[in-house]
């Protein structure tokens, strides 16, 4: 059963790349950034599918070495991708370069971080949860540091652009992600739903940028 929605929520996830690349034109760079993101949380999702397909043994451990891969180097670039579609939606103090630098800075700090954690000192162990067999790091203590930096900087941004932009979305995937990945710590499958709620809601800020409207940055 979790299998098969986690499956779903890879497709879902390919999905919304795809959109997200068809907005390209009007968008530029952001629209790219969000399709990585999107291809990358399927992988995961995809990973932990087939770990029942596949059982425990050295095939599935690389698979979900993968995992940490893509949660270590590809979560932090939310904020870049945030940041870049609220200065398209016209949010005067997310154009400032200074801001977009910022962004990029604090991102790659958060993905050092990340990856001395689930990369460098990565160790995996078996685990099971319901129909589901994947691998978990061992090595992770404590709070996840980089994805809660993360949330709760796209919340701020999100409601800057509820506030100057006029568009809620961001924000209410960015507050249905923390609680998300609050509960997941009990039930896994309930982060990844969140992660998809979040992605929708950044694919529909990202459709609100590509609206004909004012000259954006």
């Amino acid at each position: 059963m979790i299998s098969a929605l986690l499956g779903a929520v890879a497709i879902c996830m390919l999905g919304l790349g795809v959109y997200a690349l068809r907005l390209r034109a009007t968008t530029g760079s952001a629209a790219v950034l969000v399709a990585v993101l999107c291809t990358g949380l399927a992988y995961d999702n995809t990973a932990v599918a087939v770990g029942s397909s596949l059982g425990y043994g050295p095939t599935l451990e690389a698979v979900n070495a993968g995992r940490y891969w893509v949660h270590a180097l590809l979560t932090p670039l939310l904020l870049v991708g945030a940041v870049l579609i609220g200065a398209r939606l016209g949010v005067a103090v997310l154009a400032r370069r200074g801001v977009i630098t910022a962004a990029g800075v604090l991102a790659l700090v958060l993905i050092a971080l990340g990856a001395a954690t689930d990369i460098v000192r990565l160790d995996l162990e078996p685990a099971a949860y319901a129909d589901t067999l994947r691998y978990t790091n061992t090595a992770a203590a404590g709070p996840p540091v980089p994805a809660i930096v993360t949330m709760l900087a796209l919340i701020v941004i999100g409601a800057l652009l509820w506030r100057q932009a006029r568009t809620v979305w961001l924000l209410l995937g960015a507050v249905a992600m923390f609680v998300a990945a609050g509960a997941g710590f009990r039930h896994f499958w309930l982060g990844n739903l969140g992660e998809l709620a979040l992605q929708a809601t950044i694919v529909a800020t990202l459709v609100a940028a590509a609206r004909p409207g004012p000259a954006r940055p």
